[in-house]
């Protein structure tokens, strides 16, 4: 058994994306958009805020890390800040943080207020996160520094932690670890969480339709909801199956 235990992330992986697809094809789209993406309040989303928060007292409890005391509480600390601001972004606690401070930046849909413009003289539009936004000298340097700091806090300390854990990684995933091979399908369904949430506006694109064009929910835009809000979950599922079996490996002595 121990020898097949790497196949438990792949085959999560599989069953999961399975499951989405069933409920895709046996729901109504207007249904399951209801119920897996209503700005942070559908039941598939709340339920997803609670696997991201159990993270964090899991990596505690669970801890995956080898070395002195000192790293292994600051790698858990690490993850868990990278836990704390994915819950952040679900429930959109950035925006709602710069619309209070920055009111007359930030408008109330979350995107920028009028009265800010590219170089080109066209409307600076679309969510302060960016980095038109960054580059633009009418912007607040507080609200750029809020910003800045979310992309460390969250992108940044990710990117971080994977770089520095990559080589092992890549060793790991050779060697069959359960570990390596969950964390694995955790890179894996945030590159179908990025696939899903830009699909539509790529194949809008690509038949030279407006932004707008294709507004309202369709079989097709309900299925991208469903894979993009279901592989959200996975991340948080798959995040703790790598802390499970790294934490396993490690009371077992085996590295």
């Amino acid at each position: 058994m121990k020898k097949r235990e790497w196949l438990a992330g792949p085959a999560a992986f599989a069953a999961m994306l399975g499951a989405l697809l069933v409920v895709w094809a046996v729901t109504d789209p207007d249904a399951l958009v209801r119920n897996f993406d209503n700005d942070g309040r559908s039941p598939f989303e709340i339920a997803t805020l609670f696997v991201y928060a159990a993270i964090i007292p899991f990596v505690w409890w669970k801890n995956p890390f080898g070395g002195s005391v000192r790293r292994r509480r600051l790698l858990a600390l690490a993850v868990s800040v990278v836990a704390f601001m994915a819950i952040v972004k679900e429930l959109d606690l950035h925006l709602a943080f710069l619309r209070l401070v920055y009111p007359e930046c930030v408008g109330e849909n979350g995107s920028m207020a009028p009265g800010f413009f590219k170089p080109d003289g066209r409307p600076l539009t679309g969510t302060p996160f960016k980095m038109r936004v960054l580059t633009n000298a009418a912007v607040p340097l507080g609200m750029k520094a809020v910003i800045c700091l979310y992309f460390a806090l969250f992108f940044g300390l990710f990117a971080a932690l994977f770089a520095w854990f990559f080589p092992k990684w890549v060793k790991g995933v050779f060697a069959l670890d359960a570990a390596s091979w969950a964390w694995g399908c955790l890179g894996a369904s945030g590159v179908v969480v990025q696939i899903a949430d830009r699909l539509p506006a790529w194949l809008g694109h690509a038949h030279g339709l407006d932004k707008h064009a294709a507004d309202g929910i369709t079989k097709a835009t309900s299925l991208c909801t469903a894979i993009e809000e279901g592989s959200e979950m996975m991340l948080a599922v798959f995040a703790l199956m790598t802390i499970w079996f790294g934490w396993r490996k490690l009371a077992k002595g085996e590295r």
